[in-house]
């Protein structure tokens, strides 16, 4: 048995006797549940608190090439490699519904991110089994070369609490949010800056969102990865957009990074 099995088959042990432990963080809000199928870039990002606790959601992430997953700096930053796997093509929380796990080899937040004020949230995972791209509900997404205009409907995606404060969804979800102009959210949060690496999004009124657990999921805009789920006052609250890491801003770290790491694990 090789090692990306062995790591299937044990997992898969582990869930099926406890069910795995439900993470508290992560939601999408008004949404819809969604197959897979559609959404084959998206991954969960699971991690365990010890060596003999069980691997739990914690973050989304999204499929840049066979070895690269890009996710929120927030969810990696000062955490080890051993205690995080990558499961991808999968539609569960929890389990394995079929899904490709791998081991992660390196994780890179970027040098500049501030957790103070959530800026430069983004980070790299470069992971130690390649992921069969092609295979079932597995494939990459391709990086926005520019910010859509304000108004575009992206699609934000994820597990987690369908509603603040409640339970988190067993179920992949999306829902679809319009791109709010930066001084609009600039406006809402006039107690912190929105820089020029995030963008916004909400829907008039509120009702439909995504933050916590969704953490470093995407929001894409006509099949090109725009954002990173980054962070958020509440849950869909109606005067406060969700904010997320602009990826069209990060394309040259992203583009950096990976011919860096890849190279370094494959020679």
């Amino acid at each position: 048995m090789n090692n990306a099995l062995l790591v299937i088959a044990v997992l898969s042990a582990i869930c099926g006797i406890c069910h795995c432990l439900d993470h508290p963080q992560g939601r999408i809000v008004g949404g819809e549940v969604v197959s897979a199928h559609f959404l084959p870039y998206q991954v969960s990002l699971r991690r365990r608190n010890s060596i003999n606790s069980a691997y739990a959601h914690s973050c989304g992430g999204a499929i840049l090439d066979e070895r690269t997953i890009v996710t929120a700096a927030h969810c990696v930053y000062n955490r080890l490699e051993h205690n995080f796997i990558v499961v991808a093509g999968s539609e569960v929380r929890t389990g394995m519904d079929g899904g490709i796990v791998s081991r992660v080899e390196k994780l890179v937040p970027h040098e500049l991110y501030n957790a103070s004020i959530t800026d430069n949230d983004i980070a790299l995972i470069f992971i130690s089994t390649p992921l069969p791209l092609g295979y079932r509900k597995i494939a990459t997404i391709e990086l926005a070369d520019e910010q859509p205009a304000v108004g575009t409907l992206g699609t934000v995606s994820g597990w987690g609490l369908t509603r603040e404060n409640g339970f988190s969804s067993a179920q992949l979800q999306q829902v679809q949010v319009p791109l709010v102009d930066s001084t609009v959210c600039q406006t809402a949060y006039n107690w912190r800056p929105i820089t020029e690496s995030m963008l916004c999004a909400a829907a008039p009124g509120g009702g439909k969102d995504a933050c916590d657990g969704d953490s470093g999921g995407p929001l894409v805009v006509d099949n090109k990865l725009v954002g990173i789920v980054s962070w958020g006052e509440g849950c869909a609250r109606a005067d406060y957009p969700g904010v997320y890491a602009s990826v069209p801003h990060f394309r040259a770290w992203i583009a950096e990074q990976r011919a860096k790491y890849v190279s370094l694990l494959t020679d």
